[in-house]
């Protein structure tokens, strides 16, 4: 959408409600936007929807529910939503005026955005998609055309009119092909009903990204069906990008949707303390982003997308790339239009799933400042000491802490003292010795609690103590991650806004939100396996590094 209108046409109506229409600013699928002006003056942007829709009793009570979550989105580096009638005659939505141009017309006009504008663009795209999605709403329509280039701030714009990839809608109209291809994830190309996660508005924004830097899309070629072989086959062109911006756009286009960052991942790595420099340019030149940023960083972080069957996996391409273009092809040759899109109304949420994904999710360790690095060979940070004659003991053994207790329960390995409050991150390798034992990592407290994970051999279990009594309480579990005694792992947990994500070797275990105040812990021991009462029980750590995450 533009905001420099086009006039009325003689068919466009002259009032919507209390709104005096101006000028047309766009069209699509679903309905025509409109310049309007309020009863107390101020322009807004007025969206309504085609009149055929209106007759859809369907259409209606979606799209009532979808103004409701979208009144929810915070104005974070997006359009506010400012008022809503699901009942007239013709359903209307009004969202705040933006006097900016969109980004696809300003790289039309001048060309790329350069490297000293591209990284506050990135920011600025990824608090809006991260403010969407903690809303509970998907976008699914996120294209150059939606980024509008405010003074103060990027903002998004139109949270995903979206349609069902069905040649045979009723909402469809016939030669017209409605969809925004060179932007959509891979996984949008699959069966219908198919679940899309946020993912795939992460997918979304490394194109957007890639287009500004360059001046193309990503997966470009000369024709839709060209694009749709490229998305689910080729590999992107990201020669406009270079560093920090192309390991994340290259990460955000990663084929399999759990694989890739969520949004405010994309924002902590874009603010992480190597890019001081670029944040303070681009602070000064848009100071509404850095309290966007910051108002989306004070907020719980949504959970990670549930797994999904993605379309493809490892490597783009496969019989579904076969399938689906044969579909496609057969589309436009027969002269059918089609609305390249998922769902029936202008926002969504996450679609239930299933069937759990082959392809584990990615755990996104943030950089930061590193508080305490230890190979654990010494007791130079992590105390080494012996009780009960010996057998029980925290020791420094075969380049390893060895840690051994002969009593079911806990032991620990006291770390050095720390001074980590915020958010923070523990990693620390380690190895069930003997069958029946534990890991278990003490991470975080607070004056009244402490948290602590248990690694066993078929469960991860989080754990919540009371500082008084020490009673522990299992507040998370999850059965279906397999430790094998004797193979090492390299445990991580984050904690970072009041929820730590936990996992090893990069791939996602789960999360729970614990809440903020607590500071950094570093105790590591062990604890006896569920069920499990007679010992020795034996673990043992290596290479231990925390920090802190801006």
């Amino acid at each position: 959408m533009s905001t420099q209108g086009t006039p009325l046409r003689p068919e466009d109506p002259r009032h919507i409600g209390a709104y005096q229409l101006i000028s047309r600013l766009g069209a699509g699928g679903m309905g025509v936007v409109y310049e309007a002006r309020a009863a107390d003056g101020r322009r807004v942007a007025l969206k309504i929807v085609h009149a055929d829709l209106a007759e859809d009793h369907e259409f209606r009570s979606r799209f009532r529910s979808e103004v409701t979550r979208a009144r929810q989105v915070p104005p974070f580096c997006t359009a506010e939503v400012l008022d809503a009638d699901p009942d007239a005659p013709r359903p209307y939505l009004v969202v705040e005026f933006v006097d900016g141009p969109s980004l696809a017309d300003d790289v039309a006009r001048h060309g790329p955005v350069s490297a000293a504008n591209l990284h506050g663009l990135a920011i600025g795209v990824a608090t809006a998609l991260a403010a969407i999605h903690e809303a509970g709403v998907i976008h699914r329509d996120l294209k150059p055309h939606n980024v509008l280039l405010a003074p103060g701030s990027p903002k998004v714009i139109d949270f995903g009119i979206a349609q069902t990839l069905d040649p045979t809608s009723q909402h469809t109209r016939t030669g017209q092909m409605v969809g925004t291809v060179n932007y959509m994830a891979p996984e949008r190309f699959g069966a219908p009903g198919s679940p899309v996660t946020t993912a795939a508005d992460v997918f979304a924004w490394g194109c957007v990204i890639a287009y500004a830097g360059q001046g193309t899309p990503p997966f470009d070629a000369d024709s839709p069906l060209g694009v749709f072989g490229r998305i689910l086959h080729g590999e992107p062109t990201l020669d406009g990008l270079d560093g920090q911006l192309h390991t994340l756009v290259k990460q955000a286009l990663d084929p399999v949707p759990e694989l890739r960052p969520t949004a405010r991942e994309l924002v902590d790595a874009l603010l992480s303390p190597g890019t001081d420099g670029v944040l303070r340019d681009v602070f000064e030149r848009q100071p509404e982003m850095r309290t966007a940023v910051q108002q989306v960083r004070a907020t719980p972080a949504v959970p990670r997308p549930p797994r999904t069957d993605p379309v493809i996996r490892g490597p783009r391409g496969s019989k579904a790339l076969i399938a689906t273009i044969a579909a496609l092809a057969l589309a436009l040759a027969g002269g059918l239009g089609f609305v390249a899109r998922t769902g029936t109304g202008w926002f969504d949420t996450p679609a239930a799933v299933t069937e759990p994904s082959a392809r584990p999710p990615a755990l996104v360790v943030p950089s930061g400042s590193v508080k305490v690095t230890d190979p654990l060979t010494t007791a130079a940070g992590w105390e080494a000491y012996e009780v009960a004659n010996n057998r029980t003991y925290c020791r420094y053994a075969d380049g390893r802490l060895q840690v051994r207790n002969f009593q079911d329960g806990n032991w620990h390995c006291e770390g050095p003292d720390l001074d980590l409050t915020g958010s923070f991150a523990l990693q620390v390798t380690g190895r069930i010795e003997q069958a029946g034992s534990c890991l278990k990592v003490w991470f975080a407290e607070s004056s009244t609690w402490q948290y602590s994970l248990d690694v066993c051999e078929d469960v991860w279990r989080l754990i919540v103590a009371d500082q008084g009594p020490g009673d522990e309480r299992v507040v998370r579990e999850w059965g279906d991650s397999a430790t094998d005694a004797g193979k090492d792992l390299r445990l991580q947990m984050v904690v970072q806004n009041g929820t730590v994500r936990v996992g090893h070797d990069d791939i996602l275990i789960g999360d729970h939100r614990i809440g903020e105040g607590f500071e950094g812990l570093d105790e590591l021991g062990l604890t006896s396996a569920p069920a499990v009462e007679q010992g020795p029980f034996s673990v043992s750590y290596s290479n231990a590094e925390i920090r802190s995450i801006p």
